[in-house]
């Protein structure tokens, strides 16, 4: 019996390996996101706690209130660019997660047109075996 070789293996396989890229990808966006939206969180901490220190201290000088007003301008514009940081990461893991299915769509093609011509091989190969067997019994009965 003849092996079975599917005449587009190799195409698949860049296509699989091509699909696991646009994973790894995906995968690199998700972490930058996260990071991005730690960021934002001990910001948000540090924003709040200087409010706080700046409402328990009842002698604050100029300057300290200065400081506490500049350092919670500087935290709100921080969150403010690492929110449309974010948007942007979000933009492009969307993009991403369509390209991702596109090439996972292009490697199933292929995955379904190798179980089809693996179905037609074996069916091949079974008409084949059964014509040999058909010649032995003819050769047997004519003895």
């Amino acid at each position: 019996m003849a092996k079975f070789k599917f005449k587009f293996e190799t195409i698949k396989s860049i296509k699989e390996r091509f699909e696991k890229i646009v994973q790894k990808e995906l995968a690199v966006i998700n972490l930058e996101i996260e990071k991005l939206k730690e960021e934002v969180e001990i910001l948000k901490k540090d924003l709040k706690e200087t409010k706080i220190r700046k409402l328990k201290n009842k002698s604050t000088t100029i300057n300290e209130l200065q400081f506490f007003s500049k350092h919670e301008n500087y935290c709100e514009r921080k969150i403010n660019f690492l929110i449309k940081e974010i948007d942007k990461k979000n933009i492009e893991k969307q993009k991403k997660m369509k390209e991702l299915i596109k090439k996972t769509k292009e490697t199933k093609t292929f995955e379904k047109l190798k179980e089809k011509h693996l179905e037609e091989f074996i069916k091949t190969q079974d008409k084949l075996e059964q014509i040999e067997l058909d010649e032995i019994a003819v050769k047997e009965f004519n003895r």
